[in-house]
């Protein structure tokens, strides 16, 4: 064991002190030393180990929090063999893994219990989506005489709030749409002479919530306008203090694409080790950096993927991203979600990435892990809202709505996020991606107004602004695979848009050129 010991410290480029060598290897459990020593390597950068480091009472507490049962008590005794006593009341009160990333960051996850899924609870999800859209609507100004279906009178203008079941063309080229509420049902016809409003009926999607202002005609309702959820900011926020937020997504770490030299110099200049001078002081200002998932390539995740994988083994994937973002200076708080590439069930909301595969990860200290989507206040005066969400149903949208799939959506993910802040949803209609309903909300109804949504997912990076909320799409770190190459996808990758909280000026930065390259 003593040389096993050895050999794996010198591929780590680590130094055991003697005194300690002794002690691991009297342990006689190879796995537990190597997962001790990762997790100070990873946690505290720790490249030389010896006693003096496990005197530090934080540290050896921090370290004995980690682990339970038979492997606690090993590690208990690794400590007693180099005279050091951890006691247990001392433990209790320092098992704080991970607590110094709250101090600055508010954030709401959606996580529900196991349990049974039943068509109720489906029923359920799509009431209280439709009592929340209802609640914005009913505060537009222009929606004058506002009724249930079931009190619409024929022959009188009226407004209704309804889910949209079905929408079809008819033979004149008319369109009918099958709304409803929680009273009834009714078809609402808008003619194609009326332009402007045909334009309007081409961006509706099955299941999304609308306003229609309408004449009625017994069964039948003729749209005079359609008005969206929508969302706008009146007034941006603006920080007193100078931070910057940096996005990134899709690393698809394990991939033989994988471009991981472009992603340790976006890392060397994130230190401040890599630029001019003017880039090195604003790398140091990064205090944030979002991850919207993808963090790994995956296995198993389409068919024939493991002839496409540099790293076959899913946990070694996690142990390799963890090498890597552990390289980030400590004081830039990383925060992560999962993707579909990600070791985490495929429907959303999609929970965060567990310790039983991304184990290493847990052993870094500025990290915090969310779920797929949720809600990042950031700021240390000022708080910004960061809706972070990977964007599984970008694809369903953009083959939905003529304007993005004539327009060639794919090469532009904001205009896909803007429809969805336009419709207050991410995913509106139900078949868009497989979700499980939660008990009490729709996770995946915009109902708080963001300052930032931040996607992944088509691999392209892009900024814009709509209505005052800001859209950053991130790129990837991963080249051209076949899958992108046979649906036309276009990956732009190695760009990283970053935001300062304080100026509210938005920088794409480019790592994707040789090592003397500028931004």
């Amino acid at each position: 064991m003593r040389n096993e010991l050895l050999s794996f410290c010198m591929e780590k480029g680590i130094l055991l002190d003697k005194e300690v060598l002794n002690v691991f290897s009297e342990l006689n459990n190879f796995e537990l030393a190597k997962n001790l020593i990762e997790r100070i390597n990873y946690r505290y950068k720790q490249k030389i180990i010896d006693r003096n480091f496990f005197v530090d009472k934080e540290k050896s507490h921090d370290l004995l929090s980690n682990y339970k049962n038979v492997e606690h008590k090993i590690v208990e005794e690794f400590f007693l063999k180099l005279g050091i006593e951890v006691k247990e009341n001392d433990f209790e009160i320092s098992n704080k893994f991970v607590e110094p990333l709250k101090g600055d960051l508010n954030f709401k996850v959606f996580q529900n219990e196991p349990k049974k899924i039943e068509v109720k609870d489906f029923v359920r999800n799509f009431k209280n989506r439709f009592r929340v859209l209802q609640g914005i609507l009913q505060e537009r100004a222009e929606l004058e005489n506002l009724v249930s279906i079931n009190r619409l009178e024929q022959g009188r203008q009226a407004s209704i709030i309804a889910l949209v079941y079905d929408k079809r063309i008819t033979k004149n080229g008319n369109v009918f749409l099958e709304v409803e509420d929680l009273t009834g049902r009714v078809t609402a016809i808008v003619n194609k002479d009326k332009e402007e409003l045909f334009k309007k009926c081409g961006e509706i999607l099955l299941d999304e919530v609308i306003a229609l202002k309408c004449s009625s005609g017994g069964e039948l309702v003729f749209v005079n306008d359609i008005i969206f959820p929508d969302i706008q900011i009146f007034e941006k926020k603006k920080s007193k203090v100078e931070e910057i937020a940096a996005f990134i997504s899709d690393i698809h770490v394990g991939s033989n694409k994988f471009l991981e030299k472009n992603f340790l110099k976006f890392i060397s200049w994130l230190n401040g080790d890599f630029g001019g001078d003017e880039q090195k002081k604003q790398a140091l200002k990064i205090k944030y950096l979002f991850i919207t998932g993808d963090n790994v390539d995956g296995v198993g995740v389409f068919p024939g993927q493991e002839s496409e994988l540099a790293i076959k083994d899913i946990r070694e994937q996690y142990k390799k991203l963890a090498e890597l973002l552990s390289k980030i200076r400590e004081d830039v708080k990383i925060i992560i979600c999962p993707g579909q590439h990600d070791a985490v069930r495929l429907a959303e909301p999609q929970p965060v990435i567990g310790e039983y595969y991304a184990e290493p990860l847990y052993y870094l200290k500025n990290i915090l892990f969310v779920t797929n989507p949720s809600i990042v206040e950031i700021g240390s005066q000022v708080r910004f809202k960061v809706l972070m969400y990977h964007g599984a149903s970008m694809h369903g949208i953009i083959n939905n709505i003529e304007e993005l799939r004539l327009g060639k959506g794919h090469d532009s993910p904001t205009d896909v996020v803007k429809y969805m802040l336009k419709k207050r949803h991410l995913a509106p209609t139900h078949s868009l991606v497989t979700y499980t309903p939660l008990e009490e909300e729709d996770p995946l109804l915009i109902k708080d107004i963001p300052d930032i949504v931040a996607t992944g997912d088509l691999h392209r990076p892009e900024v814009a602004d709509y209505n005052g909320v800001l859209a950053i799409a991130s790129s990837c770190w991963q080249s051209r695979t076949p899958f992108e190459e046979k649906v036309g996808n276009n990956p732009d990758p190695c760009k990283v848009p970053i935001f300062n909280l304080k100026t509210r000026e938005v920088k794409i930065l480019d790592f994707s050129g040789g090592e003397d390259d500028s931004d």
